[in-house]
């Protein structure tokens, strides 16, 4: 359980810093803390919504309530 806890940790530092260097990158300046915390929330939020629509999907074509064109 500590390990998994501990892996969760790492992946979200790991994200947070993918972020501090995007935008690093994109407006040439050092990110506060601030910043990068509302655009690692952002990404978050995005993520759960587009793994979740893209099981829904699946889900739906699975049980035949997805029209297939």
């Amino acid at each position: 359980m500590a390990a998994s806890r501990q892996r969760q940790e790492q992946w979200q530092r790991c994200l947070k810093a993918k972020v501090a260097i995007a935008l690093y990158r994109e407006y040439g300046k050092v990110p506060k803390e601030k910043e990068i915390d509302e655009v690692y929330h952002l990404t978050r939020i995005l993520y759960k919504v587009v793994l979740g629509t893209h099981f829904l999907r699946k889900h739906q074509k699975r049980t035949g309530q997805l029209a297939l064109f």
